[in-house]
């Protein structure tokens, strides 16, 4: 079977761990990787034991399944990260970085330290995985495989997370190029507004209304994109930064803070997209 690593992968009701069990359903065995200090930030958090909760249902699947947690703060993890996956499923042929900080920050508001916890977590870390990856990968030619996670624009009021997801960019298309030559293709997926557990009644209806497909976003939608790419008929597909979000990056709102941290719920026509992709 191939093997894949998932990075984010702590809650049950997120995109990353939609991602596993897509993958597992596809026959890949998959690692996992998170960061729960993290998560207890968050207003949503997740469960101490989730994570494994996770690896177990991945295995009830019939694959190989390991979880491994590790600060992606530290330089230094990537590595290990990659050692641990390997150690439990094998030789990797695909990784999916799902990780990130996310705070927030207008641009006369965020400091320094913030602009470095984002950089190092989201742009640093991504890099080094896919760095790592690259270096050791040995499957056949033209079946390695890189998804990195995007958000869409406007992201104002959150300038490190902004500075964070261009750079994802940016690294997802130059990384293409320098990486098909060795059998890898690199891409990147936007999606959207999605639900992954904090959206109250009221936001997903203005979220829906907003959307031009009427709904919101699933974490099984942006899954299966991923399983899509990491499969033998997505191996034409590199360089792309893909938005899979029901039609809503045609929405133009106006800037706002994070929707899903203001006690009123917008209008759609003011809908901040990043404030929905949660």
């Amino acid at each position: 079977m191939p093997a894949a690593l998932v990075t984010g992968a702590t809650r049950q009701a997120g995109i990353a761990a939609a991602v596993a069990r897509a993958l597992a359903r596809d026959g890949w065995d998959v690692a996992t990787t998170g960061w729960r200090p993290y998560d207890a930030t968050e207003p949503w958090g997740s469960r101490p034991d989730e994570a494994e909760e996770l690896v177990e249902g991945l295995r009830a699947l019939g694959v190989r399944a390991a979880f491994h947690e590790d600060d992606l703060s530290d330089p230094a993890v990537p590595r290990r990260i990659v050692d641990a996956a390997e150690a439990a499923v094998g030789p990797l042929t695909a990784l999916a970085c799902l990780h990130t900080v996310s705070e927030l920050g207008s641009l006369v508001e965020t400091d320094a330290e913030q602009l470095d916890r984002h950089l190092a977590v989201n742009v640093r870390g991504t890099a080094l995985l896919m760095a790592e990856f690259a270096r050791r990968f040995g499957g056949e030619p033209g079946s390695g495989r890189i998804v990195a996670f995007s958000s869409g624009l406007p992201l104002s009021g959150e300038i490190a997370y902004a500075a964070s997801k261009g750079a994802i960019e940016w690294i997802t298309v130059s990384a293409a190029v320098e990486l098909g030559e060795r059998g890898i293709t690199v891409n990147a997926i936007d999606p959207g507004p999605t639900d992954t557990g904090w959206l109250s009644p009221e936001l997903a209806d203005a979220v829906t209304r907003a959307t031009p497909l009427g709904r919101v976003g699933r974490p099984e939608d942006a899954a299966g994109l991923v399983a899509f790419l990491c499969s033998e008929r997505g191996g034409w597909i590199t360089g792309q930064i893909l938005r899979s979000d029901g039609g809503f990056s045609w929405v133009r709102p106006a800037p706002r803070p994070r929707a899903r941290r203001v006690a009123t719920v917008p209008e759609p026509a003011s809908l901040d997209i990043e404030a929905l992709t949660g």
